[in-house]
């Protein structure tokens, strides 16, 4: 009969299997510290096997990582079946459905560069209508302000949602200053600066709690 396993050794196997689930799904420590609701410090403690998580916890990590609690607390782990091929690939080619996911970072680049795109395009028209005017290029500014505000909402931090929003702010004095033509823009663009303090401090209205150990 095998023996049990002390507390050291099981440490040892859930922190190896963390590590490695973590890698695989292209997470950091602290992006998975994010989603568990515990603090980095605490993943990269399990890591390096100097504390467990609780019951709790283990829970939410095989959820979040698609497999069994107890999968997290064994070191052997069966290897995946080979695929089936279906009848009619051919001999010897895997009928694997490849993993696609959303790239952050392309998806806010792709919109941004729309807004811009179409900007240009109506650019193009007034120029071959005869009549050149840059408002299109003026309206860009905002829209695609306001598109980072959403995406730094959903996906960013404070300091990004910050950033974005300031951007807006900006964006729209110049905009205002481009319709109603002002003679002395940096009047109207001077009250971006506090609107940027505002904005600011509005975005650390809330405080983070320290999350648990």
């Amino acid at each position: 009969m095998a023996a049990e396993p002390t507390q050291q050794q099981l440490q040892t196997v859930i922190a190896a299997n963390i590590a490695s689930l973590r890698r695989a799904n292209g997470l950091t420590q602290a992006g998975l510290a994010e989603k568990l609701g515990y603090s980095d410090k605490s993943v990269s403690k399990w890591e390096r096997a100097e504390g467990l998580p609780d019951v709790l916890c283990l829970k939410a990590m095989a959820d979040l990582f698609g497999v069994s609690v107890d999968y997290l607390l064994e070191a052997d782990h069966p290897a995946a079946p080979d695929p089936t091929p279906d009848s009619g690939s051919e001999e010897g080619e895997e009928n694997v459905s490849p993993v696609y996911r959303l790239n952050r970072r392309n998806v806010v680049g792709v919109s941004v560069a729309g807004v811009w795109f179409l900007a240009a395009a109506a650019f193009v028209i007034t120029v071959l209508a005869g009549k050149p005017d840059i408002l299109p290029f003026a309206l860009a500014a905002p829209v695609s302000a306001v598109l980072l505000v959403v995406f730094a909402a959903l996906w960013g931090g404070r300091l990004r949602l910050f950033f974005a929003v300031t951007l807006l702010v900006w964006g729209l004095m110049f905009l205002l200053c481009w319709i109603f033509r002002a003679s002395d823009p940096w009047l109207a663009m001077i009250l971006g600066i506090p609107a940027a303090v505002v904005v600011w401090l509005a975005c650390r209205v809330t405080t983070k709690e320290t999350p648990k150990e």
